[in-house]
């Protein structure tokens, strides 16, 4: 199924792109709104808009409000919206449930990457082969901003963090997939039945036997990545990237 929350249709000075900014849901509404500093800064430093040029707002809730600049000063931004329109949060959902690697650098890459391919909900969990917890960072949502911001996205991600994979799964309901490379992979057209998934990749060293059995018990079904042997990062942006492929929501197929 196509993802819903394509942008909106934006012609201003006889361009078809217009830029898009962040505000938090209180402050979208018709009418006047005043960007929030960050989102300022970028309007003014990065995008340099101009009074009168068309831009979008979101939400991150799947509200969006066309409307134009209003006013700019060196600091402050503000934009006159005339509509809004409301978009239904995308279904089915993906959760990615991942696996606490090593480095910031390789979990910032999946939280940005993710985002642009739809991921509803990432699922951080403490595998056997993890050297330490997981735990938020606030650049999360950040990331996660600045990658709705640039390709069209309405809704935010959620991230949540669990102590196992057995308590990543037990939070989650649809279909379950597992990469796991050393048992029998289900095809990819059957491990999905068409409702919401949550696909689980392994940390640097992969699944524990422990976890792979528990997976299997909770339902979850082996799927594969090919012979390749990527890095997590990399196996997790691949496998949601086939599950979008699998839903329709890459264009035809």
């Amino acid at each position: 199924m196509p993802l819903p929350d394509a942008p909106w249709p934006c012609y201003a000075q006889g361009m078809a792109h217009c830029h898009r900014f962040y505000v938090s849901p209180d402050l979208l509404t018709t009418g006047a709104v005043i960007l929030p500093p960050e989102e300022a800064h970028h309007a003014l430093r990065v995008a340099r808009v101009r009074d009168g040029d068309a831009v979008l707002l979101f939400d991150g809730q799947g509200r969006e409000g066309r409307g134009s600049v209003q006013r700019v000063d060196k600091r402050d931004a503000t934009v006159w919206v005339e509509e809004l329109r409301a978009v239904p949060q995308p279904s089915p959902a993906l959760t990615l449930a991942q696996a606490w690697l090593h480095r910031e650098k390789t979990i910032e890459f999946i939280v940005r990457h993710g985002t642009e391919l739809g991921v509803a909900a990432f699922v951080f969990f403490r595998a056997d082969h993890s050297e330490s917890a997981p735990k938020i960072d606030a650049k999360w949502n950040r990331l996660a901003i600045e990658a709705c911001k640039q390709c069209g996205r309405l809704w935010l991600p959620e991230f949540r963090l669990a102590d196992s994979l057995g308590e990543a799964l037990e939070a989650t309901s649809g279909d379950r997939l597992i990469a796991a490379m050393d048992e029998p992979a289900v095809p990819w057209s059957q491990a999905l039945t068409g409702g919401d998934a949550t696909v689980c990749i392994g940390p640097e060293g992969d699944f524990s036997g422990e976890e792979i059995r528990v997976a299997l018990a909770m339902g979850a079904r082996p799927i594969s990545l090919g012979p390749t042997v990527f890095r997590s990062e990399m196996a997790a942006i691949t496998a949601a990237t086939v599950i979008q492929y699998e839903w329709g929501a890459l264009g035809a197929r």
